[in-house]
């Protein structure tokens, strides 16, 4: 099974978008999804006030680049990746929370997040909101690393593949999918 999907974030901005894509195995060969991340160039500012909280290894919020909320309705879409990798994998679990985890390019750093914001309203009442956010980070190390890659930051370099980062799931990462999609019907 050939399949390519397009993700874009919650704010239907088309920088902020993640692809999805397998490609036709043979009968022996490891299921793997190829994923593909844009790294949202920042302006000078931004990028000089995230290489500085990256130097001295302060981790922002949203990541070194835009984060991305993935919308509720892609759920359907992401769950057939994470059943092309698994199929065994049971998204029955009596957990009903998702929890947050990452994985690794070979540049950077992606964290998946479920948060939740409470906004009391004008009458008193309390609505609550719930998002499935990735947010991109550079990779830690040690300080030698870290300068080098805020030089890099600063010049424009987001990744090895340029604007576009990729990574790959394999078939013992289709539980992590599963949890997003659980996260992003819990949305």
């Amino acid at each position: 099974m050939e399949r390519t999907e397009l993700f874009i974030c919650q704010c239907f901005d088309v920088s902020h978008q993640l692809i999805l894509q397998t490609l036709e195995t043979e009968e022996n060969e490891e299921r793997i999804v190829y994923g593909n991340f844009h790294l949202v160039h920042l302006d000078f500012w931004d990028k000089l006030k995230s290489a500085t909280k990256y130097i001295f290894g302060i981790k922002r919020e949203d990541g070194d680049f835009d984060a991305m909320l993935l919308r509720p309705e892609d759920a359907g879409k992401l769950e057939q990746f994470a059943n092309y990798l698994n199929a065994n994998t049971s998204t029955d679990n009596k957990d009903t929370t998702p929890s947050l985890f990452t994985f690794c390019s070979k540049d950077n750093v992606y964290n998946v997040n479920y948060d939740i914001h409470k906004k009391t309203c004008y009458d008193g009442s309390i609505q609550t909101h719930s998002e499935l956010s990735i947010c991109v980070s550079m990779k830690p190390g040690n300080v030698f690393y870290r300068l080098y890659r805020v030089t890099k930051h600063l010049l424009g370099y987001c990744s090895c593949y340029g604007d576009i980062d990729s990574f790959e799931f394999k078939q013992a990462d289709a539980e992590k999918l599963h949890r997003m999609v659980k996260g992003m019907r819990a949305c």
